[in-house]
């Protein structure tokens, strides 16, 4: 890999990698503030937990498919616009 295009390459890796970060804690943080606010019990708010865990793993395989038969940068810049 010539060294300008790892130079870009390495930012947005970061960066998207900083936006999944990111989602993953605002979910994990707010979940005790939103749990109370809808009145669940500890055990609901777990299932709340894996669900979204679950809804992310799947979504993780499915763009892994669909960047082998679209192109890895185009489905990565389409989670981008849909993440950020």
């Amino acid at each position: 890999m010539k060294r300008e295009k790892f130079g870009v390459i390495l930012p947005i890796t970061l960066l998207s990698y900083f936006l999944i970060l990111m989602d993953n804690s605002i979910i994990f943080t707010s979940s005790m503030k939103i749990g109370e606010s809808l009145g669940l019990s500890a055990r609901a708010l777990s299932w709340v937990s894996s669900a979204y865990t679950l809804t992310f793993g799947g979504f993780l395989l499915l763009s892994g498919r669909l960047s082998d038969l679209f192109g890895r940068k185009k489905i990565f810049l389409v989670g981008l616009f849909i993440l950020g």
